[in-house]
């Protein structure tokens, strides 16, 4: 779809919406042409092997081809910058969520404790009692590449981070190691 190439394979509306919605999101405008030129190219394809006309889908493509002339910034027009950032609009995603057993997590901070083992950020130090034991606790190996269910090891498998290091431990896939992210800050502080 990106590529603004021809499909054949039929794609439900529920699905199209879903595409689209998605890609509208991720993309830059341009490339949003194409994914919409895309579609387009497969309800010229369907009409022409004979099975009608997808009219819900020919509308949806035209409601956000409207919404891209409406984006379209013309050189000779003048913007005002506003300072208004509006958030809070609800959204609706579909994510996947992998089961966690606090039994275990408890078992990792009871032998590590709750100091963070990359940075070595101690909340209870810095928040006082309401930073008692707060911590992250972090799957050495990715959770989501295993993709089943597993026995886990909370003293070999686990290990207490803080938030902070453990949104960068996840700022690619597979995660980064401990190690490496010890490393980076090290070399930062250098």
């Amino acid at each position: 779809m990106p590529k603004g190439v021809e499909y054949k394979h039929t794609i439900n509306i529920p699905a199209t919406k879903y595409y689209l919605y998605r890609f509208e999101d991720s993309l830059t405008s341009v490339q949003f042409k194409f994914v919409l030129q895309s579609v387009d190219k497969h309800l010229e394809y369907y009409v022409a092997q004979g099975k009608g006309d997808q009219v819900t889908i020919r509308t949806l493509v035209d409601s956000y081809r409207a919404k891209l002339t409406l984006q379209a910034v013309y050189p000779d027009e003048v913007h005002e910058q506003t300072t208004e950032f509006t958030e809070g609009a609800v959204k609706q995603v579909t994510i996947n969520a992998y089961e966690r057993d606090p039994k275990a997590r408890a078992a990792c901070i009871d032998k590590y404790g709750s100091i963070c083992k990359v940075c070595d950020f101690n909340f209870e130090a810095i928040y006082g009692s309401i930073g008692k034991g707060f911590i992250h606790v972090h799957h050495k190996v990715d959770i989501a590449t295993i993709g089943k269910s597993y026995q886990v090891d909370p003293i070999n498998d686990l290990i207490p981070v803080c938030p902070n290091c453990h949104a960068m431990l996840h700022t690619g896939k597979p995660a980064m190691s401990i190690e490496k992210l010890k490393q980076i800050i090290d070399s930062s502080n250098t």
